[in-house]
């Protein structure tokens, strides 16, 4: 009896972690906030509606700051609605809302504002960014599926 226990727990992880990985993407993207900024990091789309979504996820941003090379922790949120992003991200130098648009889930092209929240302003002013979701999955629900007429 314990055993058949045991396979059922092993086959229900299993199911779940495959539903995990068709709505994850990994990120890849480069931001100017002040200065240049290269981003790398996972995304989970949450939502099965073919338009609208809300995607989240943890990112790493490299940047040199005073000759010195600095990794630093991100999270973001963005809404996506019909192609439209709208969106918030937050590191330990920064809070930076964003707008944009989204092309299928695949690229996020997006403008906003870093807003400094440490004594050291390192990210401040008008934002630009480009980012390129590659999702793992063969048949990925990350990604928004044209629709034919």
């Amino acid at each position: 009896m314990k055993k058949f226990w045991m396979i059922i727990f092993l086959l229900s992880t299993w199911v779940v972690n495959a539903q995990i990985l068709e709505k994850t993407a990994i990120n890849l993207g480069y931001r100017y906030t002040g200065r240049n900024v290269l981003q790398a990091g996972l995304e989970f789309r949450i939502g099965d509606s073919s338009y609208k979504s809300l995607v989240l996820g943890p990112s790493m941003l490299y940047t040199r700051i005073n000759r010195e090379d600095k990794f630093l922790p991100e999270a973001n949120i963005y809404y996506t609605n019909n192609g439209q992003l709208y969106g918030v991200s937050i590191n330990q130098y920064a809070l930076e809302p964003r707008i944009g648009i989204s092309l299928f889930n695949i690229f996020f092209l997006n403008t906003g504002y870093a807003f400094p929240i440490h004594k050291e302003k390192y990210f401040k002013g008008i934002t630009f960014g480009i980012q390129f979701n590659i999702a793992p999955a063969k048949a990925s629900k990350f990604y928004d599926q044209m629709k034919m007429m």
